[in-house]
């Protein structure tokens, strides 16, 4: 029986053994480039508290918010790699490994939430997801993340379109932001997002471009007070995960992640509509002003930028006109 029992304890010192290894395998790093304090950064911790939760901690993930592992760029060349497990930013970006994602960051390509909602539920969009996958090893766990659109913000008011030329705006090294806002007139200068605030502040440049939900974390109001709505970039935030990073889990902890990752998303949704009304009437309070504009020069010119891109091909043929067509 003393043999048999020893037997039995060396099987159960093995399996704990592995059980300990599996879940120090499963200590993820999420990179992200928005300020602690950010709508974004927020709901990234909720996933990751979530994703304790519901593996009872076999699985851990922690956050490094503003750019604390690299740049954009950077960051989309690590997870494609694997030198880091999730990164997790608006899905403009993956367009660096799937080039008709290039189109959601097209500005003004949607009217509202539902046009791009009826796009991600699409065939079309489904096989860039997939594409992604197979051929960058990139998966995305989840994109209902859900933010108010971009706008402009300024040194200076801009009332028209004619305001915008000649004026120094931060982008983000995409192409589609850089030609659309060179055939409004500005003059674009690539910045990485974590650099912007300091930027604006010195007057490197004359304004920048940013989602709304962003304006107050980052502070953008404090060195560009004028906001001018223009409304003129919808597209979800997404977390991206390395595939490989995500086959070494088990079939219930990838289960949990994807779980966790939807349910922070609406975390995320519904916690920027809460909380920015508040956080407009307090940037109002310190000076910041919102102004209208007419968007329809705007969107005159960006549909000859988009027609352009498509015969350069930085989407794929048709792909723009697709997109119109799902208008509600």
């Amino acid at each position: 029986m003393r043999g048999n029992f020893g037997w039995l304890g060396a099987i159960v010192l093995v399996a704990s053994t592995m059980m300990f290894s599996g879940a120090s395998a499963a200590a993820l790093k999420l990179g992200g480039v928005h300020a602690p304090n950010s709508f974004e950064i927020q709901a990234l911790k909720k996933f990751a508290e979530l994703t304790s939760e519901k593996s009872d901690g076999t699985v851990t993930v922690t956050v490094y918010p503003a750019g604390q592992l690299g740049d954009e760029r950077s960051m989309i060349d690590m997870i494609n790699t694997g030198a880091i497990d999730m990164f997790a930013n608006v899905a403009d970006w993956n367009q660096h490994l799937v080039k008709d994602f290039a189109v959601l960051s097209m500005p003004f390509v949607f009217e509202n939430l539902d046009h791009l909602k009826a796009f991600q539920a699409s065939d079309t969009y489904a096989a860039m997801k997939e594409q992604m996958l197979t051929q960058k090893n990139v998966r995305i766990l989840a994109d209902n993340w859900y933010r108010l659109p971009r706008v402009l913000l300024t040194r200076e008011r801009v009332a028209s379109i004619d305001d915008v030329d000649g004026k120094k705006l931060r982008m983000p090294d995409i192409e589609s932001f850089i030609s659309t806002w060179s055939a409004f007139g500005a003059k674009p200068t690539i910045i990485p997002f974590a650099e912007a605030f300091l930027a604006l502040k010195t007057g490197i440049v004359d304004g920048m471009e940013a989602p709304l939900s962003s304006v107050y974390a980052q502070k953008f109001y404090q060195v560009a007070p004028h906001i001018t709505m223009t409304n003129h970039g919808l597209a979800p935030f997404n977390i991206m995960m390395n595939e490989n990073a995500y086959q070494q889990l088990t079939p219930g902890e990838r289960e949990t992640l994807a779980q966790a990752a939807l349910e922070a998303g609406n975390f995320y949704t519904s916690l920027i509509e809460e909380e920015f009304t508040q956080q407009r009437e307090k940037m109002a309070a310190e000076g910041a002003t919102f102004t209208d504009i007419a968007l329809a020069p705007f969107g005159e010119r960006a549909r000859g930028v988009a027609r352009d891109f498509e015969t350069r091909g930085l989407w794929h043929a048709g792909l723009f006109e697709e997109i119109q067509g799902l208008r509600q």
